[in-house]
């Protein structure tokens, strides 16, 4: 049996994981630089900062970023769902 096969399971557990780290890591990071907005963890794939002059970009978006995190988490929760599945 392949521990990485594709389930609803382990793709649900993978969002869940990448949206509840990305969403803790950007309160840490906001309650402590009060103008840098972050979302990613492990991989910061958006970062946005304040205040932004007019005429300017005060933002960046890193989309393989992105996608190295949702892999990174799908592997975490087959990894998860492997170990609690009980021995036969």
């Amino acid at each position: 049996m392949n521990i990485f096969r594709p389930t609803f399971t382990k793709v649900v557990l993978a969002l869940v994981l990448l949206v509840l780290s990305a969403w803790l890591w950007r309160l840490l990071v906001i309650r402590t630089i009060s103008d840098t907005f972050v979302w990613g963890f492990p991989l910061q794939f958006y970062l946005a900062w304040g205040p932004c002059p007019s005429g300017e970009t005060c933002f960046e978006m890193r989309p393989l970023s992105l996608v190295a995190d949702v892999l990174i988490w799908y592997a975490v929760a087959a990894l998860l769902l492997r170990l609690a599945r009980p021995k036969r």
